[in-house]
């Protein structure tokens, strides 16, 4: 029997209408080829847009060979997508793709870029892949003077692209219009270099630091290690295989993988122009007859700088000129003992009171001026040599009375890692305040580096 609640404007004997799904906001749409698929009515709250390459790799050239085609976004594309994310797509896109794209989204404020080549195999590719970022950039009216915020997750380019990016987010600062439009900057690449020397020389450091300008309050130019676990069709996070890990026939080889990473030497000049960006000088230096260089961020809230080895003097002058930190993420030149422990400690509490979090990768002393194709072998040692070196590292590591040391001056302090170019051999340390004030954690396992 249904009761009857007289309470109710409705009949309850009524069978009840079916509650209304809300419409999705987001999709992903697989592509065979540079021809985008209409979208349904339904598709037009859509905010966040993934295109992913699925073309087959016997057909990919033949696309680019010709001009994208004028229907190839279709009309129907939601004008209110403000997030897009362009993935897998290794040979980049036919001429004009991507202008029509950036042209259909006029409300666009954040853009991704993933394991791809950003500005394609042709000269045709790289002009259209120029104007697309340009365009994306500068924005219009619709979206408020341009990206918020731009991801760049393992995507290559060929040289003087990023430097072409940085000069037009120069000229909207200097411009004054859209110099309030980026805010957070994302260039993140998964280390290849134990199996290809060469790899750090296609991620183009020196231009890097570049695309730093004073609207961004967050900065993440990372450098992390291949994946321990591969998945068996031959893809770990939408990455083929590290060649280090296979065979000839493409098997994945068992045994222990050379680990870690191996981040832009303090030396390169891509670090000397990011500490310039991160501290930046306002006035001419006497003598002078140029302006000041345009200057960097002004009041970071985050900064992941783990691409870059920094001195423990550079980061200290980061700090100080960065005084708005929360997150903060540093390769950093370490020692082995305790006075390089103190250093570094010293070095962190120079930071802004607000500092919250801090990842520190550890650059031993003895990888600086050795030669890219021996620092490759970090991880490929004996049992023996890990464990002298994972002792080695011991006294480095902070402990819970440094931790509790640490916080009274950094107060806000609630997270603090460490470990040795991201390799679990060479140890880590972990630490996390408790509601408290105690610190718990202290030396993590082998794996879970």
């Amino acid at each position: 029997m249904t009761e009857i609640d007289p309470r109710q404007s409705v009949d309850p004997l009524q069978t009840p209408k079916p509650l209304k799904r809300p419409l999705p906001n987001a999709a992903q749409i697989p592509l065979r080829t540079f021809q985008l698929p209409n979208f349904p009515p339904e598709a037009a709250h859509l905010k966040e847009l993934t295109l992913t390459s699925d073309i087959k790799q016997s057909e990919y050239s033949d696309l680019l060979a010709s001009t994208a085609s004028s229907d190839a976004i279709s009309k129907s594309i939601p004008e209110g997508i403000e997030s897009l994310t362009l993935e897998l797509f290794s040979l980049g896109y036919p001429a004009s793709f991507l202008t029509n794209l950036a042209q259909s989204l006029p409300n666009l404020k954040a853009l991704t870029l993933y394991s791809h080549l950003i500005d394609g195999i042709s000269d045709a590719s790289r002009k259209d892949a120029g104007e697309f970022i340009f365009n994306t950039l500068v924005g219009n009216g619709n979206n408020g003077g341009g990206l918020r915020e731009l991801h760049l997750l393992d995507a290559f380019c060929r040289k003087g692209f990023y430097a072409g990016v940085g000069e037009t987010l120069e000229d909207l600062y200097l411009d004054g219009e859209a110099a309030s439009a980026m805010l957070l900057l994302e260039v993140s690449y998964t280390y290849r270099g134990h199996s290809d020397p060469g790899f750090l020389s296609r991620v183009h450091g020196d231009e890097i630091p570049l695309m730093l300008v004073p609207s961004l309050i967050a900065v993440s130019l990372r450098l992390s290690p291949p994946p321990l676990d591969q998945a068996a069709s031959g893809f770990s996070n939408g990455l083929p295989y590290d060649p280090a890990d296979v065979d000839a026939e493409g098997n994945p080889i068992p045994g222990q993988k050379p680990q870690g990473i191996i981040p832009f030497p303090s030396t390169h000049p891509g670090t000397a122009l990011l500490v310039e960006k991160l501290t930046p000088t306002l006035e001419t230096p006497e003598g002078e007859t140029e302006g000041p260089p345009i200057p960097g961020p002004q009041a970071l809230k985050m900064l992941d700088s783990t691409l870059y080895t920094l001195t423990l003097d550079e980061l200290s002058r980061i700090l100080g000129h960065q005084t708005h930190l929360a997150v903060l993420n540093a390769s950093v030149i370490v020692g082995k003992n305790e006075p390089a422990k103190k250093s570094i400690l010293n070095t962190i509490r120079s930071a802004s009171p607000a500092l919250e979090t801090v990842e520190l990768v550890g650059v031993p002393e003895e990888f600086i001026g050795v030669s890219s194709t021996s620092r490759n072998t970090i991880g490929d040692r004996t049992d023996n040599d890990q464990e002298s070196s994972l002792s080695a590292f011991h006294e480095v590591f902070p402990t819970a009375a440094d931790m509790a040391s640490l916080s009274e001056t950094l107060p806000q302090l609630d997270s603090f890692s460490m470990n040795i170019l991201c390799a679990p051999k060479f140890g880590a340390v972990s630490w996390n305040k408790q509601p408290g004030g105690e610190w718990t954690g202290g030396f993590v396992a082998d794996g879970q580096v």
